[in-house]
Order: structure tokens, then sequence, then C-alpha cells
């Protein structure tokens, strides 16, 4: 998906579903947004259609390898557009309107059993149709998930805030393009890792117990050269102040050196920003903090992440 934060909208429209058969404002909800059989795609109430044990098994046993790669990305990133999910899991298509058609359809059936279910929210306005949907686990989703793992914790019911929600989107177009680039060839990924299971418990000063929460941890790889990454996604809703003492949290993590005797290196860590003037701030603050190494850090927009990662100066220079 290269050039995908270019394409984002801020614009979010908070809509209550419709039910089946309903007009918004004198219009009929549009066909993309119904499922085969014409019925609208839309969160079922709390607590209503409750999934018995003898249903889940059969929806586990029912699921395609693609619709539980759906389930699995949206248990992953948390929540995730149809846009998303097309990008990722429907892009072996002669062309992108039957990629599109056929991504509306399954998401359509998972909604149906409550596999996934669409926020209230949508992004985008109600003129980008079902591509403006932003998915979340469902009630059934959230118990197949966890049939494999029991200690998982269960998906989040509440309606997520716009600044989290914007936040988490940002990352999932960062973790797009990278599938996408891996795709068409001008990187290998290795590995991507949304958090939480990105994060890297360790001891701090003083015996003190910390949490590293890079929003994105990757492995990647141009020619011989293999990079690991520490991704931050700043959608400058935080102050300078507050990035730089999270840039000294990864200053002693590195310190402790759990990531290196692990995996033999430490990652560089990259933060993305929306624009060159934020990139300038933030680069420089971080060059004048004494008890930062500023050789650990890039800094760079949303729209030059291939550039960075692709960059040679970066190649072979992770961290010892």
């Amino acid at each position: 998906m290269s050039g995908a934060s270019d394409r984002r909208s801020d614009r979010v429209e908070v809509r209550r579903p419709i039910p089946a058969g309903q007009q918004d404002s004198g219009r009929t909800t549009g066909p993309e947004s119904r499922t085969a059989d014409g019925r609208v795609v839309a969160p079922a109430p709390e607590g209503i259609g409750r999934v018995s044990r003898g249903r889940l098994n059969r929806l586990a046993g029912e699921l395609s390898d693609r619709e539980s790669a759906v389930l699995r990305s949206v248990g992953e990133y948390g929540f995730l557009t149809t846009r998303h999910l097309q990008l990722l899991h429907f892009y072996d298509h002669a062309t992108q309107q039957a990629a599109a058609r056929i991504c509306r359809r399954v998401l359509s059936r998972l909604a149906t059993d409550r596999i996934i279910e669409p926020l209230e929210r949508r992004i985008g306005g109600l003129r980008a149709g079902s591509a403006s949907y932003v998915w979340r686990v469902g009630p059934a989703g959230d118990r197949l998930l966890r049939l494999s793992d029991p200690d998982a914790p269960r998906a989040r019911r509440k309606e997520p805030s716009l600044h989290f929600l914007d936040h988490r989107l940002a990352v999932a177009d960062v973790a797009c393009q990278l599938t996408v680039s891996s795709r068409s060839g001008l990187l290998e990924l290795l590995r991507v890792v949304p958090e939480p299971s990105s994060w890297r418990r360790f001891t701090g000063s003083y015996a003190s117990r910390e949490i590293l929460k890079p929003d994105l941890f990757a492995v990647t790889a141009i020619g011989d050269y293999e990079d690991h990454w520490f991704i931050e996604v700043d959608r400058a809703t935080e102050s300078l102040p507050t990035l730089l003492n999270q840039c000294a949290q990864y200053e002693r993590y590195r310190q402790n050196g759990a990531e290196q005797t692990q995996s033999g290196l430490f990652p560089r860590v990259l933060w993305l920003v929306p624009d060159r003037h934020r990139v300038e701030r933030l680069g420089t603050a971080i060059a004048r903090r004494s008890d930062l190494d500023d050789e650990l850090f890039r800094v760079n927009t949303y729209t030059e992440l291939l550039d960075t990662i692709s960059n040679h100066e970066t190649k072979g220079g992770d961290h010892a």
C-alpha cells in the first residue's frame, strides 16, 4: 500500500446502525453495506445473539483459511478498516474491483456470525461506502480466538475514542505498507508484530520494572542485509518532552541487554511523524540530549517510510 498514509482521512463520522429496510435521511442503505441476502451489516446489541458451545465449534470448523487469517489480523491489530483487510488478505484477484467485492462479501458473512463487527464510527464519511467500516473482533470471534489461547484477554467491547482509534489505524497503515512493499519486491518483510505482542518487559534503573511499548516491531531485509526496527507512529498529539521520555526508555532497555542477548543486536528506533517540521523538531531534540545516542534513532515522515528502511546507511547498522 505504497503511500497509504497519504490517503488516510481524519474525517470521522459517528453513525448509529440502521435496521434493515429503514432509510437514512430519505436514502436506502447502499447495496455495498448489505450481505448477500440483503441484510445490513451492523453491530448487534450487546448481549444478543450469544453463541452456544456447539455453534462455536461448528464455526471453528467452517472458517476458511482466509477467514481465519482475517479474524487473527483484526485480533492482532485491534481495529482494521475494510481497506486494510483487502490489502492484507484479498490481493490475489484479477482486478481491484473483484478483490473489493469478494472482501466485502467475506466480511459481511463474518459479521453475520458476529465473528467480527463494525464500529459505529466510520472513516472517510458515508460516501466511502463499506470501505469506511472499521472492524473489531465480535463476541463469537473473541471466543474462537480464545479456544486456542484461553489466557488471552477478552476483546474490548467499549467504543474507542477518536484519538485512540486514529493512532491504531495509522499503525495498521504502516504495517500494510510494509506488507504490500514486500509483495512487490521492494523489500523482504520477515516479521511485523503490533502491540501488545511487540512490548518488552525489563528491569530498569534501581531494579524498577518497566514495559517498553513499541507500536510495531519489524524485521526487514534487502539483499544480504537484515534490519530490526522498533517503530513508533507519532500523530503529533504528544509533546516533545513525552517523546523524549520514550526515547530515554529505549536507551534504558538497550542498557539492560536483554534484546541483544536474544537476537544479537539492538533494533533501530524509527519515529514516523506527520511532517518535516515535526521531523526537524524531534531530530534536533534527540541530538541535544546527552543521555541519548542519536545514532540509535531515525525520524522521518510517514511517506518516507520505505526510503528510511531501504537507506544504505542503516543496513548492518543495528546496535550490538
